[in-house]
């Protein structure tokens, strides 16, 4: 009994001490500071759902729970990786990037500008990250986090940013996207200015109408000068 009695004490005492060292390991810090969800399913799930349901005054737990109808802490956990995709601001309200995800055109633009924003130091290694297969990925993650490949967070991470960039369409280049994003086209009456981005090339046309007031003469002397101070300095 006086054993027993000892071994009980024996874990008391180191039952604080593991519960410290578990709560120590809760709180490292992942260097490169990249999201992750243990189970990344639930983050596509609901950005299926944003896609679906109309879109909230606020993106909260109310929402989620009431309209998405996805409890627990694992959806909660979804909200401050959508606000680190730039989905919703700070107070919860959503963002013109949401919007974007929302439609069919902008879906894969928006998903690669979400992903870019939630890993940027994935994307300093590539620019073309959102279309690297799993492995390269992978080592880009054990590169910056110095984790096992094996480690439950390394597959996490992985996980995360599949589940994002899942919605970018096969074939889609960012840069493209870009250059249609920036496509503009104005008319301002009689004078015309046209600003059009095509395949990285960028072409720039101007016209005005000028109108020349000549004084009354009959000196062509004058007439002349008037005329070839127009084409030397207007034409």
């Amino acid at each position: 009994m006086a054993n027993e009695g000892a071994a009980a004490k024996e874990n008391d005492a180191t039952t604080p001490i593991k519960a410290e060292k578990k709560s120590a390991t809760a709180r490292k810090e992942i260097p490169g500071n990249l999201p992750y969800l243990t189970a990344p399913g639930t983050l596509k799930n609901v950005l299926t759902k944003i896609i679906e349901l109309a879109k909230p005054d606020k993106f909260n737990y109310d929402f989620l729970e009431n309209v998405v109808k996805m409890k627990g802490g694992g959806p909660r956990s979804c909200i401050p990786i959508l606000k680190k995709m730039g989905f919703l601001n700070s107070d919860n309200t959503t963002t013109d990037l949401y919007a974007r995800f929302r439609t069919q055109g902008g879906r894969s633009a928006a998903a690669y500008e979400g992903l870019r924003r939630a890993f940027p130091e994935i994307f300093k290694r590539s620019d073309y990250a959102y279309s690297l297969d799993e492995n390269k990925i992978k080592d880009i993650i054990v590169e910056i986090t110095g984790l096992q490949p094996g480690n439950q967070i390394t597959r996490a991470i992985r996980g995360t940013f599949d589940a994002i960039r899942s919605f970018i369409e096969p074939g889609f280049n960012h840069e493209s996207a870009s250059e249609h994003e920036t496509q503009t086209d104005t008319d301002s009456g009689s004078t015309e200015s046209e600003i059009r981005v095509r395949g990285g090339a960028t072409r720039l046309g101007l016209s005005y109408n000028i109108n020349i007031i000549v004084p009354e003469t009959s000196d062509v002397r004058i007439l002349n000068a008037i005329f070839r101070a127009v084409k030397e300095n207007l034409l």
